[in-house]
């Protein structure tokens, strides 16, 4: 195998990463960070070590981008809810640590995933 050869069926891992991600903020929860984490791995390629690796930085980024989305939404729905919330809606602001917890989840899934999709590259 040359090093071209190998080189194509490597495939990008930025690439995977970003792809998985995005994948992974729209499709959900467990199943959808799965699928997410396979078509990360497949797009990385290569070995399974840089499927799962691909699967883990896309969940842990994707968790991230979706509680960036809810810090810059919380001002914006803030005035609406301090109403309803009263004193208790500075508490929103912890609101965007919930992703990023739940981020760890989905990197784990991702990661099977990731493993999954590196051995499908692998062997299709």
């Amino acid at each position: 195998m040359t090093a071209e050869t190998k080189k194509a069926k490597e495939g990008n891992f930025a690439v995977a990463v970003t792809v998985g991600a995005i994948a992974g903020v729209f499709l959900g929860p467990v199943w959808g960070d799965i699928v997410a984490g396979i078509l990360a791995g497949y797009l990385a390629g290569g070995s399974i070590v840089r499927g799962a690796l691909a699967g883990f930085i896309a969940g842990i980024l994707g968790g991230l981008i979706l509680g960036l989305v809810i810090l810059v939404a919380i001002p914006f729905v803030q005035p609406f809810l301090q109403q309803v919330l009263g004193p208790l809606t500075a508490l929103l602001y912890i609101l965007p640590l919930l992703p990023v917890i739940f981020s760890l989840k989905a990197a784990l899934f991702m990661t099977l995933g990731g493993v999954i999709g590196a051995l499908l590259a692998k062997y299709l």
